[in-house]
């Protein structure tokens, strides 16, 4: 079983903390939430919550691959495949980071509407230019 201790980030002095807050083990520090995390005194900022919890998951999944990997001594042995949930993209937490990610999808939206725009105005121009040559091929003909 790994310790909190083996979690990086993670001294003495932030396994008491997060003990008064009933997180002895290394699973119950991956598994809890960010906003909770948060709560706890020297969590706060958002850069060393996320820290904290990544490596605790990746303290997990390194404790799940010894575990796979050392020999055993028996002539028979069961291993036991443990899943690991992976993030695929990055859910918000809390309404504000909702909010965040709302406004960096309509940031891009925008930005896309204001490409498309300057493509249909240069075809229009390119268009223009062309009804203007053919005019002038007409009148000298």
């Amino acid at each position: 079983m790994a310790k909190l201790t083996d979690v990086t980030g993670i001294g003495p002095a932030t396994v008491k903390l997060l003990s008064e807050h009933n997180i002895k083990t290394v699973e119950a520090l991956a598994s809890i939430s960010l906003a909770e995390l948060q709560k706890i005194p020297g969590m706060s900022g958002d850069i060393r919550a996320r820290a904290v919890k990544k490596a605790a998951a990746d303290c997990l999944r390194s404790k799940v691959t010894k575990e796979l990997s050392t020999p055993a001594n028996k002539v028979q042995t069961t291993v036991k495949k443990v899943a690991i949930k992976k993030t695929v993209a990055k859910q918000p937490v809390n309404q504000v980071e909702a909010d965040e990610v709302k406004d960096m999808d309509k940031k891009k939206k925008k930005k896309d509407d204001k490409k498309e725009e300057k493509k249909d105005k240069k075809k229009k121009d390119k268009n223009k230019k062309k009804d203007k040559d053919k005019n002038k091929n007409k009148k000298k003909s």
